[in-house]
C-alpha cells in the first residue's frame, strides 16, 4: 500500500454488482487528471476480498445495509485493516448507517447524492484519514496512553459532519456549521473526539423529523472553558430523560432516548475521560441542545506552538 495521499496514482479497488453503477463509478473516477485512480472492477464480494489488501481503497457496492449485508463489512475489515472502506448504498436506514461506521466503515455515500467531484473527494478524504490512523497506531506513536495532542475543533466537527452527511441527506435533514475561525484548540485523543461529535450528531439527526435543521457550534464560556454544543429542531426530551445527563459518573450507562440515543451515555463517559461534563436543554415538540463542555486546561490558544499544523484527519 501506498503511504500518502499525495502518490501520483490511487488504487481503487470497486466492488459493485450493478453494471451501470460501475461503470458509472468507474469512469468517474478514471477521468481524474491528478491524481489520477487505477480502478479495479470485481463484480462480486467475494472475489474482491481476495484483492483487498493490494489497494489503497476500497468502494464496496450495497442495494442497502441489512442482516446479510453488515457481515461483509466486518470481513472485509479484517481482511485489509489498513485499507480505508467506503460504502456505496442505494438505500439508507438510519441505525444501520451508524452501525457500519462502528463496524469500521470510513465513510458511507448514498449512490444517488454522488457526482464526480464529491466521490473523488470522498475517496481522498477516506485514505487520509486511514493514513492518519496508521501513523498513530506505529510503535513509538504512545506508550499504551491516549495520544492527544492540541487539534483544531473547527477540523473536527467539518470532518464528523462530511462522515455524517450522507445520513443527515436520506433523514431530509440540514446540518449547519457555527465555528469562530479564532477559536482555540482542544487538547484531546483524535478518534475520542471524533467519536463524539459523531453520536452527539448522529443522534441529534436520528431525532430530528424531515425539513428539520441540526446546529454543531463550538465556543469558551465565560470561565474559558470548551463548549460543543450540538442543536436539533427536533421531538424534544422530558424532564425525566434530562435529569439522566450528568448523573451517569459513578453509575450504568443508561439509554436516555426511548426508541434511540444509544450513543448518548457512552458519549457522556468520553467527555468525562476528559475531565469534561454534559449537559443538556430540551423541551417537547421544542428540540434538544446537548453541550460537551471541556476544562480549561485542555483549551489550547491558536498561538501555542502545539498549534501548529495540527489537523483532526
Amino acid at each position: 500500500m501506498q503511504n500518502s495521499i499525495d502518490a501520483a496514482v490511487i488504487r481503487i479497488l470497486l466492488i459493485e454488482s450493478n453494471p451501470a453503477d460501475a461503470g458509472m463509478f468507474e469512469e468517474w473516477l478514471s477521468s481524474a487528471k491528478s491524481p489520477t485512480f487505477d480502478v479495479q472492477r470485481m463484480p462480486n464480494f467475494e472475489q474482491g476480498l481476495e484483492q483487498a489488501r493490494h489497494v489503497d481503497a476500497i468502494l464496496l457496492g450495497m442495494p442497502m445495509i441489512d442482516v446479510e449485508n453488515l457481515p461483509r463489512i466486518s470481513r472485509m475489515r479484517d481482511a485489509a485493516p489498513a485499507v480505508p472502506l467506503v460504502i456505496l448504498l442505494g438505500h439508507a436506514k438510519e441505525v444501520a448507517m451508524l452501525e457500519a461506521l462502528r463496524l469500521g466503515a470510513q465513510d458511507l455515500l448514498v449512490k444517488g447524492e454522488l457526482d464526480e467531484k464529491s466521490l473523488r473527494r470522498r475517496v481522498r478524504f477516506a485514505i487520509t484519514r486511514k493514513h492518519d490512523e496508521r501513523l498513530r497506531q506505529m510503535p513509538g506513536a504512545g506508550d499504551g496512553e491516549l495520544p492527544e495532542e492540541a487539534l483544531d475543533v473547527g477540523d473536527a466537527i467539518g470532518s464528523a459532519c462530511l462522515l455524517l452527511q450522507g445520513y443527515a441527506a436520506t433523514q431530509r435533514v440540514r446540518i449547519q456549521v457555527d465555528v469562530p475561525e479564532d477559536l482555540p484548540g482542544l487538547k484531546s485523543d483524535r478518534d475520542r473526539l471524533r467519536q463524539i461529535l459523531i453520536s452527539l450528531v448522529s443522534n441529534a439527526i436520528q431525532f430530528t423529523p424531515p425539513a428539520g435543521k441540526v446546529t454543531v457550534s463550538a465556543s469558551l464560556d465565560a470561565n474559558g472553558e470548551m463548549e460543543l454544543c450540538i442543536a436539533d429542531t427536533g421531538i424534544g426530551m422530558s424532564k425525566s430523560q434530562l435529569a439522566l445527563i450528568g448523573r451517569n459518573s459513578d453509575g450504568p450507562l443508561l439509554d436516555i432516548r426511548e426508541g434511540g440515543g444509544r450513543g448518548l451515555p457512552l458519549t457522556e463517559y468520553l467527555v468525562r475521560q476528559h475531565g469534561g461534563r454534559m449537559k443538556g436543554e430540551a423541551a417537547p415538540d421544542m428540540g434538544t441542545r446537548i453541550t460537551a463542555i471541556f476544562p480549561t486546561e485542555r483549551v489550547v490558544q491558536r498561538d501555542d506552538p502545539a498549534m501548529a499544523v495540527r489537523k483532526t484527519g
